[in-house]
This record gives C-alpha cells, sequence and structure tokens, in this order.
C-alpha cells in the first residue's frame, strides 16, 4: 500500500486543549495515508464510526488517541473528551477532595451519549468545555464538532455509561500499573492544572484508585480490545487501529 506522509515535528509540546481545538477545525497537517476500503462487520460506508478509547486515569489513552489522530488526519477524524462533560463542582465543595471526579455521577453522560448519537447523524455538535483550574463549565464557550468519518472519544469512564456505549462501534481499554499512573498523573496536574503534588497523591489514594477498582476497571470487560500500556509505547495498539480503521471507517 503506498503511503505518503507530511512531516510534522513533535519536539513541542502542544497541550491538550490547544491539540484539539486545531484537530476539530481541520488546521493540524498529519500523514496522509492511501487507505484500502475494506470492510467486515462494521456500519455501512459513508457513516461515522465512533471508537471510544478508556482506560485508568494516565494509562496512556490520550496518547494513543492523539497519535491515532496525527496518522488519520483532520480531515478523517475529530475528537470529543470525556473530560468536558463534567458537572460544574458544587461551590460548597471548595476542596477538591470533596468533590469526587472519578465517579460516574460527577459526569453528564447523557448528554455526552446524545452529542455522539447526533454527530453520527451528520450534525455539528456544540461540546461543553471545562475549566479544571476552576473546575466549572465555561459559561457561553463551547467547541464546534464537525462529523468526521471517525469520532475518537476519550474518556476513563465511557466505557461505565451504557449510553455512551450504544453510540460506540469500537472500544479500546488501556491496562497500566497504579504506581506509574500515579507519577504520570503528578506530573500532569502540577503542570497543567496548578495543583499541588501532596493535593494529587491525596485525591488518587482517597478517590481516583478506589474508583478505578469500582468502576474503570471492571468497565474494562466491555471494551472490544484491552491492551497493556506497553502496546501504546510501542506503537502496537496504534497499528492495529489503524488497520481497523482503514477496513472499517469511509476513510477520505
Amino acid at each position: 500500500m503506498r503511503r505518503v506522509f507530511i512531516w510534522i515535528s513533535l519536539r513541542h509540546r502542544i497541550d491538550r486543549p490547544t491539540f484539539f481545538a486545531r484537530l476539530s477545525c481541520g488546521s493540524v497537517p498529519l500523514a496522509v495515508d492511501s487507505w484500502r476500503p475494506l470492510r467486515d462487520n462494521a456500519a455501512p460506508m459513508n457513516t461515522v464510526t465512533i471508537i471510544g478509547i478508556a482506560g485508568g486515569s494516565c494509562s496512556g489513552k490520550t496518547r494513543l488517541l492523539k497519535r491515532l489522530a496525527e496518522r488519520l488526519g483532520a480531515h478523517n477524524c475529530a475528537v470529543v473528551l470525556q473530560d468536558d462533560y463534567y458537572f460544574s463542582k458544587p461551590a460548597a465543595a471548595k476542596d477538591n477532595l470533596k468533590f469526587n471526579f472519578d465517579h460516574p455521577d460527577a459526569l453528564e453522560f447523557e448528554l455526552l451519549a446524545s452529542d455522539l448519537a447526533r454527530i453520527k447523524q451528520g450534525e455539528t455538535i456544540r461540546s461543553p468545555q471545562y475549566d479544571f483550574a476552576l473546575h466549572v463549565r465555561k459559561p457561553d464557550t463551547f467547541r464546534e464538532i464537525e462529523p468526521r468519518p471517525v469520532i475518537l472519544v476519550d474518556g476513563i469512564l465511557i466505557l461505565d455509561s451504557d449510553a455512551v456505549l450504544q453510540q460506540l462501534d469500537h472500544s479500546v481499554y488501556i491496562q497500566c500499573a497504579a504506581d506509574t499512573r500515579l507519577d504520570r498523573r503528578i506530573e500532569r496536574d502540577v503542570r497543567e492544572r496548578g495543583r499541588t503534588e501532596e493535593n494529587v497523591v491525596a485525591q488518587f489514594n482517597q478517590q481516583v484508585q478506589p474508583m478505578h477498582v469500582e468502576f474503570v476497571r471492571p468497565s474494562s470487560a466491555n471494551a472490544s480490545k484491552v491492551y497493556d500500556q506497553r502496546a501504546v509505547v510501542s506503537d502496537a495498539a496504534l497499528d492495529e487501529l489503524v488497520d481497523y480503521c482503514q477496513r472499517h471507517a469511509a476513510l477520505r
């Protein structure tokens, strides 16, 4: 299969909001493939294929999603983030430990599922935007997401929601050890979300890991495929997902 690549430098970090904002409007130059139009038991051609990428906090799912988005190109895919569907933290819960972000009830899954159903029908959706510094949805601020052949959905609990599962055509779950996830979470939350290391560790021990055991890890049973995080590092998971998209999605 002939491939033509457009080089994109990854030496400079692009933060998550900027990356996904550029991706949704098609402004990120990415690798382009001459895809083969082979299919098996997926949805009919010329429809939207929705792929969920789940796993514990900082398991590597967002890394996999970004690299898959880059391989497919902005003309072929768009990204929907579970994290944008958090409810605003109640004013009374001044401490993060008083609002459990890792429990399914913290997320408006019905709205997420509704948005996925609409984009599958060819509609442009307006995804809410969540401010993790203030822990509220940004008022009157949305991200427009247009239909693409592939829609990628990122989130720790998307496989726990029956409403969201009904909208997914394919899903993967990334397994990763708790100590590795904690180290990554400390680095991310201190750098990107203005948190202290002490607060991150306390939240991980009191909320993140208990909710992982109760809700996130059991939801892996709903995944189409489960990968060890080493498959993300080695690109084995990426290559399999690219192959899935080649065979199941109406790529351009």
